[in-house]
Formats: structure tokens, sequence, C-alpha cells
């Protein structure tokens, strides 16, 4: 017989004492089954939570509007700036750092960007417009002004109704002649609604200004209070403003299941209230502004003091440039974050639409939280079970091992004997446990989200606003949250080939790791001491 022929018949020996074993010991081979079945399950149930999660993060992302903008870290910011000492007299605190619309086009020429945008954003007053309020009480007050949200735009080509946020119903967007300074008058885009409540039509022309009152003490630290004597004459210095040409009415889509007073109707009343007009009118009333605010202390009886020169310096400062960034497909998000975050300047960060489904989001959160810790524990539970289960079968098995050891049978195969018999048990256990936790955890798991979603849903609507004020809701775009049903039908707990080929690498580590210390120190005795 040759050396090869010994080989291989050793080797299947081997093997045959390994199922031998397991079929001779049915009753020991069910209770490991049961065993690891039943640890397996939750585990598994643990693992396939997490991948549902995965999977329902990203179905929401993939079906959101793939638009991203960039906002200021206001909480990195304000602790940065806690630092400094300052008095308003004689220091300042640091000026935050300025988007300019150089870094927007850097960040607007990644390979991941369709079109982007960017626009500047200041609020204006006039005695002569009114606000669209809906269905809402007016707030009108005689002799007093109403305020509007001025948001600039720098292509012919709007982002906002691009992406189907506004829809344009009469007139034309902005030509590209009119987007560059050395106009006399600057054209604009108004709603429908807000040009119904002014009598307002394509070709009406408006002013919007800014009025700039005395100051009343040598301080600075008293003002008109804001009502009609602010408006008076001899209070006013000066009333900084443009008139601007209607070339454009828009609407704001309306979802029919939006309930009034929710946040989602404050949003679209907002959208209806905004003047789209060129950057350059903004930057340019921007500046004026700030003038004439130092040309108001100038002209009062009061030393001005150190921060209106301050203020008038840093002008730029008072006016913010917000970009948009329409991204080819929203799966490449987080790759744009990461190649963006190169050109972004301190304390800057990008955001997305992603508070639509913040309710859910949450709900994952803590149930993610919840995986995880179940997870931890079944992992340990089956290390120290399956242990000391390991250690009583293998009591009754000293003998045989004995035997094995003082036939001169090498220890590591022995180990591998017993791992073999534990590890065929096992995954057949396993293979059975990742169906039924996953089954078992997806149905518990899909509960547990909508009965929270559905409590969400059924809250007063007056209490119906999202928790945080993000960026979107500034510029107008409704950041407009999903309803439990729309969330849920993204919920997808089906198990991949990395989540399957996870639990496999979990289950059986465990196991294998489970039944080598007991086996480890049972081959280490000595075999005489263990055939006495």
């Amino acid at each position: 017989m040759s050396s090869v022929t010994l080989i291989l018949d050793r080797h299947m020996n081997f093997l045959k004492r390994a199922t031998t074993s397991v079929l001779r010991r049915p009753g020991k081979t069910i209770i490991l089954l049961l065993l690891v079945f039943i640890l397996g399950s939750v585990i598994a149930g643990a693992i396939s939570v997490e991948g549902a999660i995965s999977n329902t993060d990203a179905n929401l992302r993939r079906n959101m509007q793939p638009i991203m903008s960039i906002g200021m870290d206001h909480e990195a910011w304000w602790e940065y700036e806690s630092t400094y000492d300052f008095d308003w007299e004689t220091t300042f605190p640091p000026a935050p750092p300025i988007l300019t619309p150089a870094d927007v086009r850097a960040i607007g020429d990644l390979n991941y960007v369709t079109f982007y945008d960017y626009m500047a954003m200041v609020g204006l007053s006039s005695l002569d417009l009114r606000r669209y309020e809906g269905e809402h009480e007016s707030w009108f007050q005689e002799g007093v002004p109403d305020w509007f949200d001025l948001r600039g735009v720098s292509s012919s080509s709007m982002v906002v109704i691009e992406e189907g946020i506004i829809e344009l119903v009469q007139g034309r967007q902005f030509e590209s002649g009119e987007l560059t300074p050395g106009n006399e008058r600057a054209t604009a885009l108004i709603s429908v609604a807000f040009a119904d409540v002014n009598e307002l039509a394509i070709g009406s022309t408006f002013e919007l200004y800014e009025v700039i009152t005395l100051p009343t003490d040598p301080d600075g630290d008293s003002w008109i209070e804001w009502g009609p004597e602010m408006f008076i004459d001899e209070n006013v210095h000066a009333r900084v403003g443009l008139e601007f040409e209607v070339v454009g009415l828009f609407d704001v889509p309306l979802d029919p299941d939006v309930v009034q007073h929710s946040q989602e109707y404050q949003d679209r009343i907002r959208a209806l209230n905004a003047i789209y007009a060129p950057n350059w009118s903004i930057e340019d009333v921007t500046r004026r502004i700030a003038v004439e605010h130092a040309a108001a202390w100038e002209a009062s009886p009061y030393d001005a003091p150190g921060w209106v020169g301050h203020q008038l310096e840093n002008s730029e400062h008072q006016m913010r440039v917000i970009p948009l960034f329409v991204l080819e497909d929203p799966a490449d998000m987080d790759h744009f974050r990461t190649a963006g975050a190169h050109y972004l300047p301190d304390f800057y960060q990008f955001e997305d639409l992603s508070s639509a489904f913040d309710e859910i989001a949450s709900s994952m959160a803590t149930m993610q939280t919840i995986a995880n810790w179940i997870l931890y524990v079944s992992i340990g539970a089956t290390l120290l079970i399956l242990s000391l289960l390991i250690t009583l079968f293998l009591r009754d098995r000293r003998y045989e091992m004995g035997v094995y050891l003082a036939l001169g049978e090498k220890k590591g195969k022995i180990i591998t004997q017993i791992l073999m018999e534990v590890l065929v048990t096992s995954f057949v256990a396993i293979t059975l446990s990742v169906f039924v936790g996953s089954l078992i955890s997806g149905r518990v798991s899909h509960n547990m989200l909508m009965n929270e979603l559905t409590a969400e849903v059924n809250n007063d609507p007056w209490d119906n606003w999202r928790h945080e004020w993000t960026i979107f809701d500034e510029i107008g775009i409704p950041t407009t949250s999903m309803s439990a049903d729309e969330m849920m039908a993204q919920f997808d707990v089906s198990l991949g080939i990395q989540t399957i080929g996870l639990f496999y690498v979990i289950g059986l580590g465990a196991v294998i790791l489970s039944t080598l210390a007991p086996v480890i120190y049972v081959v280490t005795l000595n075999p005489k001491k263990v055939l006495m």
C-alpha cells in the first residue's frame, strides 16, 4: 500500500469516526441541534434587523430627491466663538467663514453633480404689499409693512423649477442678461397667490426696501419698537430698496392630504410668499443697507458704537449664499459629501432632504440599538451555554479520547474530529434558524415601526412639526414628511448574501470558540490519567 493510500485511508477513518459519533448519539445530537437553533434564531433576528434597517434607509434615500445644499454647523461655531472675550465696544467676536460663489463652483464641478445653482438671501419689507395667508387670519397691521423673503437666482434654469418644487404657470424664467449687474430694475418671479392678493400681473412693478431708523440712545441698545411709529418720517433715516418687474408667476404643488396648521401647510404658505430675483440685486441692496446703517449713526447726535464700523467692514457677512446641488443619483450622496468636504470652509456641512423621514429614522435608530444589545447578549449566551454543554458531553467521552491518545492519535485530529461533530450539527441548526429568526424578527420589527409611526400620525395636527429647522425650510424647498404607509412601503427585511454570510460567520464562529476551550483542555490531559 502506497503512502498516499495510507494517508487517504487514515483520513477516511477519521471522517467515519466523526460521522459514527453523531449518528450513535441521537439524544445528544438533538439537544445540541435544538440549543443551537434557538440561540441561532436570536442571533439571526438581531442581524436581520440590522440588515432591514440598512435596506430601508437605502430605499428611503433612493426615493428622495437628490438635492443637497450647504449649511453652517452652528453648534460647532458657537462653541468656537465662546472661547473669545469681547465687549462690542473695542473687541468683537470672530466673523464666521464665508461660503463664496467660488466654493460653490468648485463643488458644483464634481462628477456627481448634474446641475447646481446658488442663491443670496435677504429679508425686505413693503407698505404696499401684503403676504398671502391662506386660510389663516391675516396679521396685517395698518401703517406697518409686511416682511418678505427675497431669494436670489444665478441661472436661467432655476433648480426649484427644474426639480418640480415650484411650477411656472405664466410668463418666463430669467434671461441671462437679467442675471448680471448693470440693470436699472431687477426682474422677479412671484407666486400666483401672492399676485392675486396684491393685484399684480406680468409686467407689474413693485418695490421692496429696508427702513433704517435713527438710534434712540448712545449705546444703540434701544430702538423704536416695531409698529407705525417706526415709519414716521422724522424717525426714518432712509429707505434702502429696489424696484422689481414681474416676469413670471409660479405655483407650489398642493398635496391634498396635507392638514392645515401642519408643518407641510406652513411650508407651502412660506413658499408662496417667496420672491425670486437675480443675485446681483440682493448683493447690491445688502451692501447699501450696511452703508446706510453707518450713515444713520453719523446723522444722529450720538457717537457710533464700535460694532457699527465692524458691521460695515464685514457687510458681506449680512448676506448668505446658499447653494443647491442636483445629483445624478441619490445613492451618490455619501460619495459627494466625501469629495466635496475638501472644498467646504470650516464650520460648514452638507445637508439633504432626509428630514422627510425623521420619524422612521428615529424609530430605526432605537431599534438598531436594541438589536445590537440583543446580538451582543446572544453571542455571549451562546459562548457560555455551548461551552458548558460541550464540557458535559466530553465528560462521557474522556475514556474514548484517552484511548485515541494512547494509540498515538495526534491531538490536532482529535480536536478536529470533535469540532466536525459539533459543526455538522450546528450547521444544520444555523441553516434552519437563519430563516426562522429572520421571519420572526421581520414581523416584530415591522409591527413595532408601524405602531410608532401610526402614533406620530395620530398626533394633534398642531403638534405635527419637525424637530429640526433645516436650510431647505429657509430657502423654500419643502422637506415634506412621508406618510406612515409610504415609509413602511420601503421597509425591507430581505436577506442578502452579505447578511446571510455574516450570520454564518458569527454563528459558526461562536460554536467553534465554545467547542475549542473544553476540547483543548481534555486532550492536554495525560492519557494514563484519563484511562485510570
